[in-house]
């Protein structure tokens, strides 16, 4: 057997192993080719990729770089020298890797977008822009980009462009792999509103007793706004995600116990002090901020779930599974603090709640809540979102808020939560019952 014929059936013998997983096996192959001829480029890009594979970066890059000076030809042996440069944190010569693979062939879309993440590493926040830009006009399907290009925009606090590409990253993922709601408020973002609709109603048509499709339907078609969410509407979506609701707040970046905290921590309340009702309590978030100042904690929500979740936490001496107008209206018990945080979100009209959080509140007791901020008029003075939630108008809220006999202690504008990334404007706000004032 010639060298040749010797070193063409070790590099099969290689590849065969490679395949098949025998990683170490390969390696020794490819070294044993190499090591009868060092000029076979093919071998060193193999062994490069290979060892790029077990995180031997440093040794890859010799390797794929021998390579490339035997055989420049190759697009996909800069992508992968690329890719081991990237990965060491070495942003410029990444680049210029990426950049001799796309001269060779710019028509791999990932091959812009691993350049577009090598200018980010090196902070060239356009160049970036330019490369995640060029792989969506080569694939409009593939997801990848868009969500690059969104967390780009993010990064530079550019909210609509961030929402606007995370959308169309939503849209080109396959299907199978969102939620409906979340793909529903994708195409309806994206002016796509017939698509939207088409696919809340084929849901309700599949499901016809599920509370959620008909309530988004309402939403979607812009009609008269019901007065609240229905409380299987609320119960279901809750029940749903109970298990992973604390981390899914955390991703948003939730800031209702921080909010409750800080304001309370202002406030020079005695510790074990107060008779607390949390309204809206879920699995306890901002319970774990009350508890340190509560004599008496007492949470109320719709979803079993959360109330389950709640339990664990032994943080209140009850719980109770409502709607918290029923439970307000048909309880005898005075607090001195009512808690209501992300929750008057499910609710359109506040009068009636509002009036009975006064009954329920002892002389001088407070309230502590927020909303979503409505910004434009609006003749009801709430709106019904595509998210399901309803927004308020500021100066509805603060008539709603005097005419239940309410002091405005504190209102101010925060963010709430953050959805795609983007902060969801609102509105913290304390009230005193007002013949409790000083």
């Amino acid at each position: 057997m010639t060298e040749q014929e010797q070193t063409k059936t070790l590099f099969s013998a290689a590849l065969r192993k490679h395949v098949d997983g025998d990683l170490a096996g390969a390696e020794q192959l490819y070294r044993d080719v190499i090591q009868l001829n060092p000029a076979d480029a093919q071998a060193r890009q193999y062994l490069g990729f290979l060892l790029q594979q077990t995180d031997r970066l440093a040794d890859a890059v010799e390797q794929l770089t021998a390579a490339i000076a035997l055989d420049g030809s190759h697009a996909e042996w800069h992508f992968s020298l690329g890719i081991a440069l990237s990965r060491q944190g070495l942003a410029t010569d990444a680049i210029d890797a990426f950049t001799n693979a796309i001269a060779l062939d710019a028509s791999k879309y990932f091959y812009w977008t691993n350049l577009g993440a090598a200018f980010e590493l090196n902070q060239e926040w356009d160049r970036a822009e330019q490369c995640y830009k060029a792989a969506t006009n080569i694939d409009s399907n593939c997801p990848d980009a868009f969500y690059l290009l969104s967390a780009l925009c993010l990064k530079l606090e550019r909210f609509p462009e961030a929402r606007h590409f995370n959308y169309c990253g939503i849209v080109a993922a396959p299907a199978d792999s969102q939620s409906k709601i979340v793909l529903g408020q994708a195409y309806y973002e994206l002016g796509r509103m017939d698509d939207a609709i088409a696919l809340f109603e084929n849901w309700l048509a599949e499901e016809p007793d599920n509370p959620v499709p008909a309530h988004l339907i309402a939403a979607y078609r812009r009609e008269q706004a019901p007065e609240q969410c229905t409380s299987q509407y609320i119960e279901q979506t809750f029940d749903e995600f109970a298990n992973s609701f604390d981390s899914i707040l955390g991703r948003l970046k939730y800031c209702g116990p921080q909010l409750v905290g800080d304001y309370l921590a202002t406030g020079h309340f005695a510790a074990d002090s107060l008779s607390i009702l949390d309204l809206g309590c879920g699995t306890g978030l901002v319970g774990e901020v009350l508890k340190p100042y509560a004599r008496e904690l007492i949470g109320v929500d719709l979803s079993q779930a959360m109330l389950d979740r709640a339990a664990t936490k032994q943080l209140y001496q009850q719980l109770h599974k409502a709607d918290i107008s029923g439970f307000l209206r048909e309880s005898r018990a005075q607090f001195d603090l009512i808690i209501c945080m992300d929750t008057l979100i499910y609710l359109g009209r506040l009068d009636e709640v509002f009036a009975l959080m006064q009954q329920r509140l002892n002389a001088g007791g407070l309230a502590l809540f927020t909303t979503e901020k409505l910004l434009e008029a609006d003749t009801q003075g709430y709106r019904l979102n595509i998210s399901g939630r309803y927004s308020h108008h500021p100066d509805y809220l603060t008539a709603q808020i005097k005419h239940a006999g309410f002091k405005i202690v504190a209102i101010r504008d925060v963010p709430i939560r953050t959805e795609s990334g983007c902060p969801i404007e609102g509105q913290f706000v304390c009230v005193r019952r007002a013949d409790g004032s000083s």
